[in-house]
C-alpha cells in the first residue's frame, strides 16, 4: 500500500468518518480507578507516515476485541473512525492537539507489514529541560524530554502517607546545561530499574514521552502517569546528536551514570557530626529511635497563604516579611523538634509538615477539630515514641562548620530500610491511581504521591 493513498492525522477534522490511515502504535494504556482496578476501556498513541501523532480512545464495549487485535510497535491500517473535540477541562493530553479520535464497531483496524507503510519507530515532541518550568503550573498536557542519566541510587522502598509500600527511583537527567529531577513510580519504576541494568552503553541516554512536569519544592520534578514511557539509548537522531557532544567534552562527565552500582549507605549518628564539607547540602540516611520532644508547647507555626513562608506577628496580626502583607488568614503547619538516638549517640531532628502528617496521618485541622489547643501540645504525639525510623536528613553547613546538632529531617518511615528490600518486580507496569475513565486524556492514571526514598541523596 502506497501512504499517498491515505490520510494522515493532520487532516482529520470532526463531521466526517471515513478516514484511511496507515498508523505505527506507540503505546497502549488504561486508567485506574482511585481503588486500583484496571478500567476496561484503554488508550492508544499513534504515529503516522507523516509523523503525526494521534491519541484513540478504544471503550470498554469493544476493548476485548480490538485488544487481541493490537500489538505496540506493529502498523496497521485503520478505516472508519469518529473524531472527537478534547473539552476544555480534559488534562494530561500526550499529545498538543484539539482532537482525539475514538474507535467504534464500524472501525476496520488490519495488521500491516513493515514495507507496506514508511513509519518512524518512534517520534516525540521534545522541550529543553530549560524550558520545563512554566508546563509544570499546567495539567493539560504531557511532555517528551532528553537527557543523559546522572549518577543516582538504585530503586527503593518507601512508605507513603497511606502507609502503603511503593516502589520509586529518582534520578537526574541533563542536557549539558540543565538538570531535572525524574521519580517514577511503583511498577513503572520496577521496569525501568530492570531494564537499565541490561543496558550496556554509557552514559545512558534517555528519552521519557508523556511525562508529567511538576513541582515540588519549587524544584521541577518530572513523574510517570499512565500514558509515559521511556527509550534508552534508542536509535533517534537527538540520541545520536547527544552522543556526538559528550564525544567531542561537550558535556562534564563527572556525575553522569557510568554502570557501576550504588547502594544506600546508613550512618550511625557518631559519624555524622563528624562528616566534612563535601556532605554540605547533602541528604543521607540514618537509623534512630525517637526518645523525646524538647518542647512541649511549640507544636506548629502560621504561614503565607501566598508565598507559604513563615509569617511573624507585628503590630499584633501575622504579617509575612516576604510578600510585605497583613495575613488575615494564615494557615499552619507542623514542626516539632524531638531527641533521636542510636548506640552511638543521639542528635536534635526538626520534623517538619509533611513529615509529621505522614507519621500522625493527621492534619493540623484535622488535630484541632478534634480538641487538641494550639498552646497545648497534644497527646496523640507520644504515640510516635519509642520507635524506630529510618530517617533522611539534610546536612547543612551549621552542622559541618559549626557542629550544630540539630538537623532537618527530609523523609521520615517507621522501621528499618533493611525489612523493606525484598519486595521484587512482579507484573507490567501500571500506575495505581487514576481519573475517572473517559474518551480523552482525562482517564491518564496519575503517579502516586510518597513521602519517602530510601535509596537517594537527592
Amino acid at each position: 500500500m502506497s501512504s499517498k493513498k491515505y490520510d494522515s492525522f493532520r487532516d482529520v477534522r470532526i463531521g466526517k468518518y471515513d478516514w484511511k490511515v496507515q498508523a505505527r502504535v506507540l503505546n497502549l494504556w488504561r486508567g485506574y480507578s482511585r481503588t486500583g482496578e484496571a478500567f476496561k476501556g484503554f488508550n492508544l498513541l499513534l504515529l503516522d507516515s507523516k509523523r503525526a501523532r494521534m491519541h484513540a480512545f478504544v471503550p470498554g464495549m469493544i476493548a476485548d476485541e480490538y485488544e487481541q487485535k493490537i500489538q505496540v510497535g506493529k502498523i496497521y491500517y485503520i478505516e472508519n473512525f469518529t473524531v472527537k473535540p478534547y473539552r476544555t477541562e480534559d488534562k494530561f493530553r500526550c499529545v498538543r492537539n484539539e482532537n482525539q479520535i475514538i474507535i467504534n464497531n464500524d472501525t476496520i483496524l488490519e495488521p500491516l507489514e513493515e514495507n507496506q507503510a514508511s513509519i518512524e519507530r518512534c517520534w516525540f515532541d521534545l522541550y529543553e529541560l530549560g524550558d520545563l518550568r512554566p508546563l509544570s503550573k499546567q495539567t493539560t498536557f504531557l511532555t517528551d524530554v532528553i537527557g543523559v542519566i546522572e549518577e543516582h541510587d538504585p530503586i527503593g522502598k518507601i512508605r507513603n502517607v497511606n502507609g502503603v509500600i511503593q516502589s520509586q527511583i529518582k534520578f537526574k537527567i541533563t542536557d549539558g546545561s540543565k538538570s531535572v529531577q525524574v521519580t517514577f513510580w511503583d511498577e513503572f519504576a520496577e521496569y525501568f530499574a530492570e531494564m537499565l541494568k541490561e543496558e550496556t552503553v554509557y552514559p545512558v541516554i534517555l528519552i521519557i514521552g508523556s511525562a508529567r512536569v511538576t513541582l515540588w519544592r519549587e524544584e521541577v520534578i518530572l513523574t510517570n502517569v499512565g500514558a509515559t514511557t521511556f527509550y534508552i539509548n534508542c536509535n533517534h537522531r537527538s540520541v545520536v546528536e547527544i552522543r556526538k557532544m559528550i564525544a567531542q567534552n561537550m558535556f562534564s562527565t563527572n556525575k553522569l551514570a557510568n554502570g557501576g552500582k550504588r547502594c544506600a549507605t546508613i550512618y550511625m549518628v557518631k559519624d555524622i557530626k563528624n562528616l566534612g564539607d563535601d556532605f554540605i547540602e547533602s541528604h543521607i540516611i540514618c537509623q534512630v529511635k525517637l526518645a523525646q520532644f524538647q518542647q512541649v508547647k511549640t507544636w506548629c507555626h502560621p504561614i503565607c497563604t501566598s508565598c507559604y513562608e513563615r509569617v511573624h506577628v507585628l503590630n499584633n496580626e501575622d504579617t509575612c516579611s516576604f510578600c510585605k502583607r497583613v495575613v488575615p488568614y494564615a494557615d499552619k503547619k507542623f514542626e516539632v523538634y524531638i531527641t533521636a538516638n542510636d548506640e552511638t549517640g543521639s542528635i536534635v531532628l526538626i520534623l517538619e509538615d509533611r513529615e509529621v502528617r505522614s507519621l500522625m496521618g493527621k492534619t493540623i485541622f484535622q488535630m484541632m477539630n478534634e480538641g487538641n489547643k494550639l498552646e497545648v501540645f497534644p497527646n496523640i504525639f507520644h504515640t510516635i515514641l519509642n520507635k524506630h525510623y529510618t530517617v533522611k536528613i539534610c546536612l547543612t553547613e551549621e552542622n559541618i562548620h559549626r557542629k550544630t546538632n540539630i538537623y532537618v529531617v527530609t523523609d521520615i518511615m517507621e522501621g528499618f530500610y533493611a525489612e523493606l528490600i525484598h519486595e521484587q518486580q512482579t507484573s507490567i507496569p501500571h500506575p495505581i491511581e487514576s481519573m475517572e475513565s473517559q474518551p480523552s486524556g482525562s482517564n491518564v492514571q496519575l503517579g502516586s504521591t510518597s513521602t519517602m526514598n530510601l535509596e537517594s541523596d537527592s
